[in-house]
This record gives C-alpha cells, structure tokens and sequence, in this order.
C-alpha cells in the first residue's frame, strides 16, 4: 500500500529528537500524543534499523580492549567502519601518536609519521623484533568513533516510515505472518520461509543495501 498523508496533528516539538530524525519529521502523530510517548517511539524505530544493520549512520563513541596480537597491525573487530582513534594505550601507557595510524577495519604501525628522536628508538625497538602490539589479553584499549560521517537519506527515510507505521498501520504494507497455498486438497505454508527485517517493507526496501555483512578478521 502506498504511503497516505495521515491523520492527526504534525508535530512541532524541537523537544523530540533522535540521531537520525526529530519529532518534526513525523506528520501523522495521533492528536494528544506527549512528547515522552513521541520520543519512545523515534527511539526504538532507529533502534530497530540499528540492530538489522547492525551499524550506526552517525560518530559514535567507542572504548575497547583488545588483545595484543604481537604484530604492527590489529584487527579492532568493529562491525561499523571506524571513523576516528583518537588514543591507544598499552598495558596502560599511552603510545604515542607519531607510532600508529588506523584505516576503517584497524590500527597499525605508521612509519611515514614517525620523527625526530623517535626514529632512533623506532630503530632500537625494530632490531629486536618488539612489535607494535605486544601480546596480551586486554592489554591494547582503543578509543575513537565509528559509524558514518552523516546519515543516508535512505535510512532517514526508513526510521519516518517506521514512525509513521506505528502511528497508522494503514500507510504501509507489512508482512503477514503466515501465508497459505492450497491446491486441491494439498496445501503448503509459505510464513515460515518469508524473511523481513523490520516486518514493514517500506521500510525494508530502504535499508536492504546497508546491512553490514563485514568478515570479522581474527587473525592478522
């Protein structure tokens, strides 16, 4: 079915906002609907398309702990692309900046970016074959953000529909639960073999393209 204007009241509260829409992008709120029930709602619709992506479409923060591998280069394991590190520490010390750089999967030995006195114990420390990430368990941590930069508008527009679904189911057309051939007096069900991601295929259509599906690199 395709999408209708709804009824109700729009929204006008700046009060109601999430990390990819706020309560002005939904047109269709039922007449009395409070803020508290308007956030809620906003909350888990982009919750849902965080957990099938299983990514997040804005900077978000992270602090982990990884074991050290013994090699220059370490897999933080991330499902959502890194965006920034912005410090490592080993055993507790932090490593210098000059030492490491990072690309969207990893952290790894920078050469290009080491200077100064640090050449010598860069040097020193190469000859006798100490890697960058000493092995241990938990003793690498790593701060930064990942995700995406900005929001996809796809993905914008999937949490709206899911919004927008909640308030009237009517606008869109989900997937029933269980479907019946019957040929005679033979009859197959087809439910169990249906696969959705958000159960509103709207919404589904929108977000298809941005489910992670990233090898988890173990060894490196």
């Amino acid at each position: 079915m395709a999408a209708g204007s709804g009824t109700g009241t729009p929204a006008v509260s700046p009060s109601v906002t999430g990390n990819y829409i706020d309560g002005t992008d939904i047109n269709n709120w039922p007449d009395g609907t409070s803020n508290a029930v308007k956030q809620e709602i906003v909350d888990r619709a982009e919750q849902l398309v965080e957990s099938v992506t299983k990514d997040y479409f804005y900077a978000e923060a992270f602090i982990i702990y990884r074991d050290g591998n013994g090699k220059d280069k370490l897999f933080l394991k991330l499902i959502p692309d890194i965006l920034s590190v912005t410090e490592i520490k080993l055993s507790g010390l932090v490593l210098g900046t000059t030492w490491w750089t990072y690309n969207k999967n990893s952290v790894y030995l920078d050469p290009e970016a080491v200077g100064g006195d640090e050449q010598a114990e860069l040097a020193l420390r190469m000859k006798h074959k100490t890697k960058l990430f000493p092995k241990g368990m938990g003793n690498v941590k790593v701060t930064g953000t990942y995700g995406w930069s900005s929001c996809p508008v796809a993905i914008k527009q999937a949490v709206i529909i899911l919004c927008r679904y909640e308030n009237d189911e009517t606008l869109y057309t989900k997937y029933d639960d269980l479907v019946n051939d019957k040929l005679g007096d033979m009859a197959q069900s087809r439910g169990a073999d249906k696969k959705f991601l958000t159960g509103v295929q709207e919404a589904d259509r929108r977000i298809r393209n941005y489910i992670r599906k990233k090898p988890m690199m173990g060894i490196a």
